[in-house]
């Protein structure tokens, strides 16, 4: 389990980004080229192409903890971590939720092409790749680790982690019914590379003088088509003293691309099937008001061959973990201290393997809802209101924004948001230069405006993580005009 959770949590700190959803912000962005990611009914202001990479990327890190809720000054004027002695337990749990998720995505397109036709029509052929890490930790898992004892029982329930990687091939169409309404579609198929799931979902330690009780189920599903395979102890070649012959060793991960390669071709780095669909409409109800809204990503992906494994649902007891230090000052590494953590976690979960097996799984969806009014004494200056809610167990959240937008002329759009949401409040700017030739665009959902010391004192880059919630991203593409402003058709 030490293994399991620490690859989730050090592939969030590598990735430093979170953006699957399209940049929010620019919502109301005028002649932002994909507007239709966020709701098919919108329309490109011209036909375009965009090269790979180069068109649409986006990054980003989203979560309801930060850097502040782990380090603590210290009296010597130093930074302490959550488990110094001079941290009260209250201080520290006070700074947490219920949940507490942290949540990594990546997206950039390989393809994207949007074509005005001659009825009012605007269709889209995309190519995308996707990736994101989901990490839900509950209070109570901090609870225990920061001071086992304090309280005789702990629901660590809904603890998870999850990993996915999949390429993206869209048709869609928006479709302007009349001078007010316009409805769409996009239709995916989706090319899934790689998945991990592991859930625990219950889990209690139930504590007195003179044994801890615990009490776990939980399963873990991983696909990685025929490139990874994730053996047990048995058929790594040894099983250590205290485990089981069918427990799964992460420590024993192999990858074997040109062997795989050879045996199934392209399909080896394939590791399932799926669809999905989005749909959306906008409706301006009355001059100047316009009302929208769109579900997206309502889908599955059906994995194949994937390694299964459970928890062993045996309740069983023990006196304590072993090796196991909260000494602050023989130890203060942040990254020491969770492995000795980690280490102890993985006492009493363990996963093992039942077999190979398929399983589908639903794509996490997102409703977006929106209302832009112009004002009436500058048209080109417009205010926005959208709500946006990920729908995916656990892992789900709930944001507002409102954002003041510019459009000066056909050459230049600026957007400014402001923010609520399960991760805290943010602001965000967005900018696109446009012209008949050529658009860029750059901005972010996310501001950080508070950052701690520089990770490395003599580096290149003089910059820390942020301070507050852990809200980064960035979003940015260079996309290539094929015509004139088509999108106001009837002004």
């Amino acid at each position: 389990m030490k293994k399991t959770f620490s690859i989730f949590i050090l592939a969030v700190a590598c990735f430093a980004a979170y953006a699957q959803e399209p940049m929010r912000t620019a919502y109301f962005l005028d002649a932002y080229n994909f507007r239709h990611q966020m709701n098919p009914a919108f329309a490109s202001a011209r036909s375009y192409f965009a090269l790979p990479a180069l068109g649409y990327t986006s990054v980003g890190v989203q979560s309801n903890l930060g850097v502040k809720t782990f380090l603590y000054p210290s009296a010597n004027g130093q930074l302490a971590t959550f488990m110094d002695n001079s941290v009260s337990r209250d201080t520290f749990l006070g700074q947490l939720h219920r949940n507490n998720i942290i949540a990594a995505d990546v997206s950039t397109s390989l393809l994207s092409i949007g074509a005005w036709g001659k009825r009012n029509g605007f269709t889209t052929v995309e190519l995308n790749l996707k990736s994101n890490v989901s990490v839900n930790l509950p209070r109570d898992l901090f609870a225990f680790m920061k001071n086992p004892g304090a309280d005789q029982h702990y629901d660590i329930s809904h603890m998870g982690a999850r990993a996915k990687a999949y390429l993206e091939f869209s048709l869609g169409h928006s479709q302007r019914i009349n001078e007010r309404i316009s409805v769409g579609a996009k239709l995916k198929f989706l090319m899934g590379a790689a998945n991990a799931r592991a859930d625990i979902n219950s889990m209690t330690v139930d504590m007195t003088a003179q044994e801890w009780r615990v009490n776990a189920n939980g399963s873990l599903y991983a696909s990685c088509g025929a490139l990874m395979n994730i053996p047990t102890y048995a058929e790594a070649g040894e099983v250590p003293e205290g485990k089981q012959p069918d427990m799964l060793d992460f420590n024993s991960i192999t990858f074997d691309v040109e062997r795989a390669f050879s045996e199934r071709g392209i399909s080896a780095f394939l590791g399932g099937y799926g669809a999905a669909i989005d749909l959306g409409a906008s409706w301006e109800i009355i001059k100047g008001l316009t009302v929208s809204a769109a579900v997206l990503d309502l889908g599955f992906i059906c994995w194949n061959n994937a390694t299964y494994a459970e928890t062993d649902n045996t309740p069983w007891t023990f006196t304590g973990f072993e090796e196991f230090s909260f000494d602050e000052e023989s130890d203060n590494s942040i990254g020491n201290q969770f492995g000795h953590v980690f280490d102890g976690m993985e006492d009493f979960i363990a996963f093992q393997k039942k077999g190979s097996r398929g399983y589908t799984e639903m794509l996490a969806a997102t409703v977006n809802a929106g209302v832009q009014y112009k004002m009436p004494f500058w048209d080109s200056m417009s205010v926005g209101a959208l709500l946006t809610s990920r729908i995916q167990g656990e892992h789900s959240w709930t944001e507002g924004r409102l954002s003041v937008n510019f459009a000066f002329g056909n050459v230049f759009a600026l957007s400014g948001s402001y923010a609520y949401s399960n991760f805290g409040s943010t602001f965000g700017a967005a900018m696109n230069l446009h012209c008949r030739a050529i658009s860029f665009y750059l901005g972010t959902d996310t501001i950080p405006t508070h950052f701690t010391a520089p990770l490395v004192e003599n580096g290149p880059v003089k910059i820390g993580l942020p301070l507050n919630k852990m809200n980064i991203g960035l979003n940015f593409g260079l996309v290539f005009n094929v015509s004139k402003r088509k999108d106001k058709l009837y002004r």
